[in-house]
């Protein structure tokens, strides 16, 4: 079965972020979750501040979940990634409902899998040869 994850953000936004979270950036930007009530106000929803990457998707798509669920979010409220130097808001990324995308299954292996499986046998084929 095949797992989704949730897309929120779009191409450009991500790379934002992807640079945003950086470890090789001096002087990281504070991030958080953001929120604003049908006005251009925003503010911060979750005190705690966004560290890394894969982090701040999951943390935004946790609040899109929380804020759904209450059927706020996208009617009634916006939601997003808000960029702060010092006190100040300088840039939001802001949360779209862009639909799913599958996440691709990784089956962990073994050398030995990889290479019966490029002359097309099994482990199974094998060890069934042997009684």
């Amino acid at each position: 079965m095949a797992e989704y994850e949730r897309r929120l953000l779009d191409k450009d936004d991500l790379t934002k972020l992807y640079e945003l979270t950086n470890p090789k950036l001096s002087r990281k930007p504070a991030l958080h979750t953001v929120i604003s009530y049908q006005s251009n106000e925003w503010e911060i929803e979750d005190s705690h501040q966004l560290r890394g990457y894969s982090a701040s998707k999951r943390s935004l798509a946790m609040k899109v979940r929380k804020y759904e669920a209450k059927n706020a979010w996208p009617s009634s409220c916006r939601l997003g990634i808000g960029v702060f130097e010092g006190d100040k808001l300088i840039h939001v990324l802001i949360a779209k409902n862009l639909g799913n995308k599958p996440i691709a299954e990784a089956k962990p292996s073994l050398p030995l899998d990889n290479v019966l499986g490029a002359i097309g046998l099994s482990r199974s084929d094998i060890l069934g040869n042997r009684k």
